[in-house]
């Protein structure tokens, strides 16, 4: 999918969908079933009587088979199938309340033990019906007669205890990392939140002095100036909630941006806009290009020789928003005891908005400073 989409026609991500400045993750209530079973199948109640149906129906085949006989064959299955869906309806019963914090080996064993138990109590009322409806039998308990009605209905009740288990254990790791997947979306979308913030202060701080210094000596310009800073707060403020906005707004920001430090530097300072028509409406993240302008307008006329031209172009590249930044001076190299600290919001904002899905680069280009900022498929956290 394009970047060129809007965020309501954006995938999911982490497990959100719609405008999430009208959600409150950490508030939300979410029903929680009973067992994780019931989380899983949707209802404990419905998964047992379908399975012991089906259990009902195989088992009359079966005995009709075996014991060539439908009347007898019958009166099994009307007595054995309810009987083991009693025995796992008390099964469950007992064990509901002991998983809730995990499956644990002493568990799994007592399962086990209750199954051979079941097993056996399963054989002799088999063999009760059998002897009753064919008196001929030999109820002796070591032939084969009993020993293969024991062992199967052994396996069938140890069957459904490890799926019993298993389906829990598996439903409560799930939800566990469903549980840890909304506490990280809780914490990366403060840390947004703060990363922001701490463009919108550090702009109006900025901005402020500047127009604190042009009033004395030019209150004309300085009236101008805060005009342009008034529409970029009523921009910044309008999209509070937003996490992504149009490609067309954030250029308007960065005009009155730039139109603010050409008033300040009046001749020095030079600047041009290259936009593809087709861009205009990308949504790209609130304030993304606010800390590469700025960068490209303080060291570039630091480091530019004579005046400082800007160009920043936006075009589509095969389905990707490409962005580019061009200002004229050279590429400080800073030290690591002075981080670009705007250069760095932006890449952390960019790794979770668009985590593997983003390029920036910044590089010397003859006498230029390049930033190509490029973005393809759809944003978290939108």
């Amino acid at each position: 999918m394009s970047v060129l989409a809007k965020p309501d026609q954006q995938g999911l991500h982490l497990a959100t969908a719609g405008n999430p400045s009208n959600r409150d993750f950490t508030h939300e209530a979410i029903a929680v079933p009973n067992t994780a079973l019931e989380r899983t199948l949707g209802s404990f109640w419905r998964a047992q009587t379908a399975g012991w149906l089906f259990g009902a129906v195989f088992g009359f085949v079966s005995r009709i088979v075996a014991f060539q006989d439908v009347p007898l064959a019958l009166a099994l299955t009307a007595v054995l199938e309810p009987l083991g869906f009693s025995l796992t309806a008390l099964a469950h019963w007992i064990f509901r309340d002991r998983i809730r914090h995990g499956v644990t080996l002493t568990i799994v064993a007592v399962a086990l033990v209750l199954s051979v138990v079941a097993g056996l109590g399963q054989m002799l009322v088999a063999d009760t019906i059998k002897m009753a409806l064919l008196p001929q039998n030999n109820p002796g308990l070591v032939t084969g007669k009993l020993v293969v009605p024991a062992v199967y209905y052994t396996l069938v009740f140890m069957g459904w205890s490890l799926a019993y288990l298993w389906i829990n254990a598996e439903a409560d790791a799930r939800t566990a990392r469903f549980q840890r997947g909304q506490a990280r979306e809780v914490a990366l979308r403060a840390e947004l939140n703060r990363l922001r913030s701490q463009l919108d202060s550090h702009f109006l701080f900025n901005a402020l002095n500047v127009v604190a210094m042009e009033i004395p000596e030019s209150p004309d310009t300085a009236l101008e100036m805060t005009k342009r800073v008034a529409a970029y707060l009523r921009y910044s403020l309008a999209h509070h909630g937003q996490r992504l906005c149009p490609l067309a707004e954030e250029l308007e920001a960065m005009r009155n941006y730039l139109r603010i430090q050409e008033l300040r530097f009046e001749s020095r300072l030079d600047y041009r806009f290259d936009i593809e028509p087709n861009v205009e409406d990308a949504w790209v993240p609130h304030l993304i290009l606010q800390p590469l302008v700025e960068n490209a307008v303080k060291h570039g006329l630091a480091t530019a020789d004579g005046n400082l031209a800007i160009a920043i172009t936006a075009g589509r590249r095969n389905e990707q928003l490409a962005l580019e930044i061009r200002n004229s001076g050279q590429l400080e190299r800073r030290s690591r005891d002075r981080p670009a600290v705007g250069l760095a919001n932006t890449r952390r904002r960019l790794e979770l908005h668009y985590p593997d899905r983003h390029r920036l680069t910044v590089n010397q280009a003859g006498d230029d400073v390049v930033v190509r900022l490029t973005l393809w498929g759809s944003a978290c956290f939108a």
